[in-house]
């Protein structure tokens, strides 16, 4: 009998995690914790699941992760292949997917924050000749000056979390940082790799 997974309450941040995946890229991982207790072996089949309010997006994201474990060694199974609701998905659907997957393991991803940056870069000079022209020539040129540019951007903030179903309880969590971007495929993949080689460091897969 599989063990209790649970799940956050906000459900806000399952759709937005939908929104998330349009998707971030350059991925850095802030902060990891590692059950101290944890003796092994490391998890060898595990369930990949997205929270998430984009089906489309919530597959490609599921496929990366799950491609990136198999490369590392470790039986991996997408949720959306025994899932198929969208959003919050009940428990009993997720216990029985475990069940078909044979998987001893979750590893769920969401979206903890958004954080909007506003990046302002400042007017360039414009030629000051205060010697020619006086006033009425120098007000002219300073219309003609680079003029500021503001840039806004959103950095997203991450928590993937392996889940020990076998104990029913959290093994490995980590969150991780990315500024958005529109490729989907690179932000999986980027996120991936940072997770996987962490995961395998640490020696729970």
């Amino acid at each position: 009998m599989h063990a209790r997974l649970r799940f956050p309450s906000s459900r806000w941040l399952a759709l937005a995690f939908g929104l998330l995946l349009t998707a971030c890229a350059t991925y850095s991982l802030t902060n990891v914790w590692r059950d101290p207790g944890f003796q092994g072996p490391p998890l060898r089949k595990v369930l990949v699941l997205a929270m998430s309010g984009s089906d489309a997006n919530r597959r490609i994201f599921e496929d990366g992760v799950a491609q990136a474990l198999r490369a590392a060694g470790t039986e991996a199974t997408p949720a959306y292949t025994l899932l198929a609701d969208s959003g919050h998905i009940p428990p009993e659907k997720i216990k029985a997917a475990l069940s078909r997957s044979g998987a001893e393991a979750v590893l769920i991803t969401r979206l903890l924050k958004v954080d909007r940056q506003v990046n302002v870069s400042p007017a360039g000079p414009a030629p000051m000749m205060y010697g020619r022209g006086g006033f009425y020539g120098w007000y002219g040129g300073a219309w003609g000056g680079v003029p500021a540019t503001i840039d806004t951007y959103n950095v997203l903030t991450l928590e993937t979390t392996l889940w020990d179903m076998r104990a029913d309880k959290a093994l490995w969590t980590a969150t991780s940082e990315g500024t958005e971007v529109r490729d989907m495929n690179k932000a999986t993949a980027d996120l991936s790799k940072a997770l996987v080689e962490r995961m395998k460091q640490d020696g729970v897969i």
